[in-house]
């Protein structure tokens, strides 16, 4: 067989192959919508078997819900850590959720490691969501009911690591990471007080939030900051915030 035969007959296999692939995903999200969750779960598994990303990500969501399985977050991790790593960046905002949400889902039980490390993983790829949440999961600032001293529910209390990621996700214009940030240096917690620096940092999250109560929320805690400055500070903490540009 020449050379180019051989050549269109793959080229053509491989279209049949991509076509019975898009069909199966159609068939699964056809098999969901029927509430059919053990055809569908079963096609998920053979196309995760063939690395179907999108198979791992409906896995994950499985495993998150309690869909046709039983409810295990730590599986639903797993599954979204292999679709983050394929790039699909809703399963590196569910697996984020799920980091950061472990200790009021499992109370009493510590971080599983694995979590700890596929968040990780993807929050030194540069999501900054995953920044924020490895953040929280080193130490929620703000959250009145953590006690870095007591049987935490597996948040380790480490205040350092938390301050730098809570940076690199600010640094990318992550509004959570940066009213966190800023709830830091209002009260001096892991950095030096410096009301100019929390202020500028409020200014600079304020716009990013795309929810009128929450963007409300944000500015009243800077005007509640302001009222503490002076008008020097003020100004100061304005003109950082104009001069304020991402890392990317």
């Amino acid at each position: 067989m020449r050379a180019w035969a051989v050549v269109f007959y793959i080229g053509l296999w491989m279209s049949f192959a991509s076509s019975a692939d898009a069909l199966t995903l159609e068939e699964a999200t056809a098999a969901e919508r029927r509430d059919d969750c053990p055809t569908a779960l079963r096609i998920y598994r053979e196309l995760a078997a063939q690395t179907v990303v999108q198979a791992f990500s409906r896995l994950g969501y499985f495993n998150s819900i309690g869909y046709c399985v039983k409810r295990d977050w730590l599986e639903a991790a797993n599954w979204y850590g292999k679709a983050a790593d394929a790039g699909d960046q809703d399963a590196v905002a569910s697996l984020s959720h799920i980091g950061r949400n472990w200790r009021f889902m499992y109370r009493g039980q510590p971080l599983a490691p694995n979590v700890y490390a596929l968040v990780e993983k993807a929050a030194k790829k540069g999501s900054a969501v995953a920044q924020f949440s490895l953040g929280v999961m080193n130490y929620p600032i703000g959250d009145a009911t953590f006690d870095p001293t007591g049987p935490n529910s597996g948040v380790t209390g480490n205040l350092p690591e938390a301050i730098a990621w809570f940076q690199r996700g600010a640094d990318q214009g992550d509004f959570d990471s940066l009213v966190t940030l800023a709830a830091a240096y209002t009260d001096g917690i892991g950095v030096p007080q410096d009301y100019v620096e929390a202020h500028k940092l409020l200014n600079v999250a304020a716009p990013r939030v795309k929810y009128a109560d929450m963007r409300n929320d944000i500015i009243k805690r800077r005007d509640e900051l302001a009222a503490k400055m002076t008008t020097a500070q003020i100004a100061e903490a304005q003109k950082l915030a104009r001069e304020w540009k991402p890392t990317r």
